[in-house]
């Protein structure tokens, strides 16, 4: 599965490739589930001469070698992207599995085609390969039940990732074969209508399988079915977005009447005169014509009471750094994942030294209901 970008909740466990490699706390629930599944049930019904000690340790190898299935999935992924000239931001395992996060989307179908099916080649390779080792003898009866039991996850990977629902593996191949004839949005629009509907389908199986008294499996198709449905209807969303902003430039939507606060002005006269006055979030601080940060709310209200008249605006600023900076010319689409990324929210807008605008979410947005929002409309038009 695959997703363009955001790591909450989550922690860097590696590097491969280039790549960060991160698990979220979800994944420690699904590998403690799996395991103790596997110790408790699968192993002693399979085997019921063993110890207990060895059905935990079948358990936890068992459960970490399919994440690292998972994680071979989401490298295949990543791998032939890479090689088309998209960059990875990282790689994330949680309780769904993993998700591969791209820089970009794909530039035609073709080059979509071929990331998407390279999940699941990698999950029957891995197939082939457990079961290849399952059926040599070498390692015992007990430990090639481990071997079986990840040749038979690994299918089961590979053919559910295939069900032709966005963003699913498949969903993303029906795209990319739709893509040339019918243009990505309305490629993209059939593949996240498979995926909602397939994502219902689920959500029905899990509540006629809770009515049948199957909690854990009800539950778990519920959940599944529900995160579906969201990532459906965001990546579709995310889609439109993109189209919309094609060819925009962060010129075509800044604010260019931008007001700024004086760096030596104390801190009580900043909330009194600029803050308590308009409702802003945020200012340019300049000092004489040179724009030399960035004065936040939440800077301010980190400062306490008392000490406000005392404190300089330039004193409790986030100074101009290229990271709080954009260009005129710059894609509208590259601003948009810098903005999020910023936690004042807004780049100040630089040309040649000086300042010409401010550039906000917000705006982005204004500009986009505006405009419809989904509409292919660029600079010019």
């Amino acid at each position: 599965m695959r997703a363009p970008s955001g790591r909450p909740g989550s922690l860097q466990v590696a590097r491969v490739f280039g790549i960060p490699i991160y698990v979220h706390f979800s994944w420690i629930i699904v590998f403690a589930l799996i395991a103790w599944t596997l110790a408790t049930n699968y192993f002693p019904d399979r085997y019921p001469e063993l110890a207990a000690t060895s059905y935990w340790a079948r358990g936890l190898a068992a459960s970490l070698l399919f994440f690292a299935s998972v994680l071979l999935h989401e490298l295949g992924h990543s791998l032939v992207a890479i090689r088309s000239g998209i960059a990875i931001e990282s790689i994330t395992l949680f309780i769904f599995g993993g998700v591969a996060r791209l820089a970009s989307e794909p530039r035609d179908g073709g080059t979509e085609f071929r990331i998407a099916a390279a999940g699941p080649l990698v999950s029957l390779v891995l197939a082939g390969f457990f079961a290849a080792i399952a059926a040599s003898g070498v390692f015992g009866g007990a430990s090639a039940a481990v071997a079986r039991y990840l040749a038979m996850v690994n299918i089961v990977v590979a053919v559910f990732n295939l069900v032709p629902a966005f963003p699913l593996d498949g969903g993303r191949l029906l795209r990319g074969v739709l893509w040339r004839p019918l243009g990505k949005l309305r490629a993209t629009r059939m593949a996240a209508g498979a995926g909602t509907f397939f994502a219902y389908f689920l959500i029905l199986a899990g509540a006629m399988n809770l009515l049948r008294g199957v909690t854990v499996t009800g539950i778990w198709y519920v959940f599944l079915g529900w995160f579906l449905k969201e990532a459906a209807a965001s990546a579709y969303r995310q889609v439109r977005i993109d189209d919309a902003l094609d060819g925009l430039v962060v010129a075509d939507v800044m604010i260019r009447d931008v007001m700024t606060i004086a760096a030596d002005l104390p801190l009580s006269e900043a909330v009194r005169d600029h803050f308590g006055r308009t409702g802003f979030g945020a200012y340019p601080v300049v000092r004489g014509e040179k724009v030399v940060g960035l004065l936040c709310l939440r800077d301010v209200l980190q400062q306490p009471h008392e000490e406000r008249q005392v404190t300089s605006v330039q004193a409790a600023m986030m100074a101009l750094t290229e990271e709080l900076t954009a260009q005129p010319d710059e894609p509208v689409s590259e601003t948009l994942a810098r903005l999020g990324a910023s936690a004042a929210g807004r780049l100040i807008v630089m040309e040649e030294g000086r300042m010409v605008g401010l550039v906000t979410l917000r705006a982005v947005l204004r500009w986009l209901s505006a405009t419809g929002g989904g509409a292919n409309t660029k600079k010019g038009d």
